[in-house]
């Protein structure tokens, strides 16, 4: 299990009751995040990568990947590396293409800015709760439950890690091209969305391309969620009933 940009592998936590019933999960924290160790201007997709393959080449079986936005393309390009580890493939709205890629962290910047600014002038992590609290006061939907988790997030995230991602995005995605990433996997895949009108961030036209060009993928809407899909409160079900059924069909 890879989470999302700036999360940690708490992110999956109340998922796995229900996946562990079949499933060994393996959730991890990828580097720079969580309690992952700290490599100032190593965070690129490429690094992200390397980690994850050399996790699971460690294992004696394949194992299917979950990820979550960045996760997921890591998982993509793990598959894609080391195909004989990998039996399937579970994808949740990444922005897949580049120019789609480009245009997600561009609108995000400001957002990523006020994380960082916050974090710095926090100096607990309770204090750094209280400061995201006033800051997303009139966010609809914004949980005290979703503060504190996104406030231990925060403040074990290393400051250095969005650097590549916003100066140097051809470095940060160098190596990534999904059509022909996609073209080297032979296991089953399946994406989950959300709706883009709520903050969804894969497109139509990725969406198309890929069941036009590929028969070992599947997709799943989720409707009422935006990009958080599972992390999200009306999420949580729908996403993992489809994970479930999706799953039922990957030999253990």
């Amino acid at each position: 299990m890879l989470h999302g940009g700036a999360w940690i592998w708490q992110e999956y936590l109340s998922l796995m009751p229900s996946l562990s019933q079949r499933w060994h999960p393996y959730a991890l924290d990828l580097r720079g995040n969580g309690r992952s160790g700290w490599v100032s201007g190593r965070y690129r997709l490429e690094d992200f990568t390397e980690d994850t393959v050399a996790f699971v080449r460690q294992l004696k079986e394949p194992a299917v990947l979950i990820g979550h936005s960045i996760g997921g393309v890591v998982a993509i390009m793990v598959a894609a590396r080391c195909p004989e580890k990998v039996k399937a493939l579970v994808i949740e709205d990444p922005a897949l293409g580049l120019e789609n890629y480009k245009r997600f962290i561009d609108s995000s910047r400001e957002m990523f800015g006020l994380w960082l600014e916050l974090k710095r002038s926090a100096q607990s992590e309770q204090e750094l709760s209280l400061a995201l609290a006033n800051s997303f006061k009139d966010y609809p939907g914004v949980t005290s439950q979703w503060l504190l988790f996104f406030a231990r997030c925060l403040w074990q995230l290393d400051p250095t890690y969005f650097d590549a991602l916003l100066y140097d995005f051809d470095g940060f995605t160098n190596g990534y091209d999904y059509k022909q990433l996609l073209a080297m996997i032979r296991c089953p895949v399946m994406f989950i969305r959300g709706e883009t009108k709520l903050g969804a961030v894969m497109t139509d036209e990725e969406i198309s391309w890929i069941q036009q060009n590929f028969n070992n993928v599947s997709y799943a809407r989720i409707s009422g969620v935006g990009h958080l899909l599972h992390l999200q409160d009306q999420g949580q079900t729908p996403v993992l009933t489809e994970m479930m059924r999706f799953l039922e069909r990957v030999p253990k």
